[in-house]
């Protein structure tokens, strides 16, 4: 029992995002500052690969029925999505995850030098 308090204490002092990505897939949440992404999940059954509903329970991505439908197995695993259709929309999950603002704001450049200079001419412009 005293398990399960903790749990619950310590959850309710993380920032739960209420305010965050509304209308959007990443963003910055107003109430803690920090720079968040929508990602979404389909849970599966492990034994005949079915898609089933699925639930938030304490911070984890738990099926809504504790056995398959089709299979009747207990066992699943938890699928990423990179983008939702409209078939998985009725199953799919969405998390609001802190991640790293450089990694989706600023994507990397590369440059090169050619060792070989070669002058840049300048053709005059002409009125």
């Amino acid at each position: 029992m005293e398990n399960i308090l903790i749990k619950f204490i310590k959850q309710k002092k993380k920032c739960q995002h209420k305010n965050a990505l509304l209308h959007s897939n990443s963003g910055y949440c107003p109430d803690c500052g920090k720079f968040l992404v929508k990602n979404y999940y389909i849970v599966r059954c492990a034994c005949c690969d079915i898609k089933r509903e699925a639930k938030l329970s304490w911070g984890e991505i738990v099926p809504v029925e504790k056995f398959c439908s089709n299979c009747g197995s207990k066992e699943f695993y938890i699928e990423k999505l990179d983008s939702v259709s409209l078939v998985d929309a009725q199953y799919a999950i969405y998390l609001k995850e802190i991640a790293d603002e450089l990694k989706y704001l600023h994507p990397e450049a590369q440059i090169w030098v050619e060792e070989d200079e070669e002058k840049i001419r300048q053709i005059p412009l002409k009125n």
